[in-house]
């Protein structure tokens, strides 16, 4: 059932993914999709099927983690947490946050994951393919208002991350993989979040001092059929 209730609901994507004529126009969508979900699939495959050979014994990591007082000598190389040895794929807002810990501890190898290592890997990954297609550059905001909005923006997004459990890549991808309710509610909510933020700030930025905040926001549900058209307080754009 299971099978059956994930292509169903995978074919269902795939239609509406590909009623877009610009997306089949991108070959660059295509590619890129094909290859995030592949990774995605990969690292759940792969985090599940780790197996330790001990005394003829085989061991997922978990399980040797529990009886590592047992199996190992001593306690080098025994990680912190056994949690973060259990099956997990691609997510960036919890490693975030244990990059901070990792750094204060002073990067003892026991508190490295699969989590913090992703993270490394893309920083470092999108710096080395910067340098190879020279597309490298140091970019700053355009003014003290553009840092304000970024910076309360990140404050809200970390917040939010955290009490989503996750975040566009955590929910909306690597825990739609597993279809699961949470992260699919997760993911609607973000959508809607973003579309109405850029809604109102699309209204504030072409009425200028007469869109004030209420406006905004009341006129972007609206357009989202989520109040009546009566209640406008602008006009469409």
């Amino acid at each position: 059932m299971r099978l059956v209730v994930g292509l169903v609901v995978a074919s269902g994507l795939l239609f509406y993914i590909f009623k877009s004529s610009d997306f089949r126009s991108s070959r660059d969508n295509m590619m890129a999709g094909v290859l995030i979900g592949l990774i995605v699939l990969g690292a759940w495959y792969l985090s599940s099927n780790i197996r330790i050979n001990a005394d003829d014994t085989e061991y997922s990591l978990v399980e040797y983690f529990d009886e590592w007082d047992m199996l190992a000598d001593d306690d080098t190389g025994k990680p912190a947490s056994g949690r973060t040895l259990n099956p997990q794929s691609f997510t960036f807002v919890n490693p975030i946050g244990q990059t901070y810990g990792y750094i204060k501890d002073g990067f003892k190898p026991s508190l490295l994951t699969f989590g913090l290592m992703s993270v490394f890997g893309v920083i470092l990954g999108s710096f080395l393919w910067a340098l190879l297609s020279r597309s490298f550059r140091i970019e700053w905001f355009v003014d003290f208002k553009d840092f304000r909005n970024h910076f309360f923006g990140g404050i809200l997004m970390g917040f939010g991350g955290v009490l989503g459990l996750g975040c566009t890549f955590g929910q909306g991808i690597t825990g739609i993989s597993t279809m699961a309710l949470g992260s699919i509610l997760t993911f609607l909510a973000i959508i809607f979040g973003s579309a109405m933020t850029m809604k109102i700030q699309l209204y504030q930025m072409i009425y200028e001092d007469e869109a004030s905040f209420g406006k905004a926001f009341i006129t972007a549900l609206v357009d989202l059929k989520l109040l009546p058209a009566s209640m406008r307080k602008l006009d469409a754009v």
